[in-house]
C-alpha cells in the first residue's frame, strides 16, 4: 500500500509540474480531486488503520511541494507538518461525509484558514 500512495504522489508531482500549475489552490484540487474520484481508496486506507501511514506520505509531499513550487513561504518543517495534519483532517472528514461540501469551497477554506 505504501508504495502505491508514493506513486500516487509522484503522479501529483508529475501533474503540476506538466500543467505548470503554480497555485496552491489549483494544486490542491489536484491532490483533492484524486480521492474524489477513487473514493474507495481513500476508505479502504482508513478502514485498514493507515491513518498515520498516510499523513506520513502527504507530510512529505506537501514539504516536497511547498520547498519546490513556493520557497518563499519559508516553512519550518514544524510548520509543514502543522499544516499538513489540518489538510489531512479536512481530507478525512470529507471523505466521511461523502464528498458533499463541494471541492472548491473545500479548497477555499485550506487557502484562508490553514496555508500561509
Amino acid at each position: 500500500m505504501k508504495k502505491f500512495l508514493a506513486n500516487q504522489y509522484q503522479k501529483f508531482t508529475d501533474d503540476i509540474t506538466e500543467h505548470k500549475l503554480k497555485s496552491l489552490s489549483e494544486q490542491l484540487v489536484v491532490y483533492l480531486t484524486f480521492f474524489q474520484k477513487n473514493p474507495e481508496i481513500m476508505k479502504t486506507l482508513l478502514e485498514a488503520g493507515f491513518e498515520g501511514g498516510l499523513l506520513n506520505l502527504q507530510t512529505r509531499y506537501l514539504k516536497k511541494l511547498l520547498k519546490v513550487y513556493h520557497p518563499d513561504l519559508h516553512l519550518t518543517d514544524y510548520a509543514i507538518a502543522y499544516q499538513s495534519g489540518g489538510i489531512y483532517m479536512l481530507l478525512v472528514w470529507w471523505v466521511k461525509q461523502g464528498y458533499r461540501t463541494s471541492l472548491a469551497e473545500l479548497v477555499d477554506y485550506i487557502e484562508k484558514h490553514i496555508m500561509l
